[in-house]
């Protein structure tokens, strides 16, 4: 009796360590929703093949629907500061721009409520930081 009793609390104790949470990946994603009417200083860095920052370029974007919002280059682009208009979609772990300075398909690496980490490859590796100002 009492071997049968050794293996019925040994089994459940294997059978509630099987079942920890710590298997499943994390899902990050995003929506429109999240991110209308709110405004982000945006920092763009593209590596070379070694994993060094090549380039330093910063911005500010606005979204101010679901689907748009304006973007105004900053230091690093080698242009005069202008604002233009940005077109984007939101699928799930995925956001596509569709111009300005982030134009591709991005894959969000990290979110939290006041910063967002983008990452393409087009063709070199590129990061976007996005911090949230309001």
């Amino acid at each position: 009796m009492k071997r049968i009793l050794l293996f019925v609390v040994t089994s459940l104790c294997l059978f509630f360590v099987g079942c920890d949470n710590d298997d499943k990946d994390d899902v990050i994603s995003l929506t429109p929703q999240e991110l209308i009417q709110t405004t982000w200083d945006v920092e763009l860095n593209r590596y070379t093949e070694n994993g060094k920052v090549e380039h330093k370029e910063y911005g500010i974007i606005e979204f101010n629907s679901a689907v748009e919002g304006m973007y105004i280059n900053g230091e690093g682009s080698g242009d005069p500061a202008t604002v233009n208009a940005v077109y984007y979609q939101i699928d799930g772990r995925k956001i596509i721009f569709k111009n300005s300075a982030l134009v591709g398909s991005w894959t969000i690496m990290e979110k939290s409520k006041n910063r967002i980490v983008l990452q393409a490859y087009l063709p070199q590796e590129y990061k976007v930081i996005l911090t949230k100002k309001y």
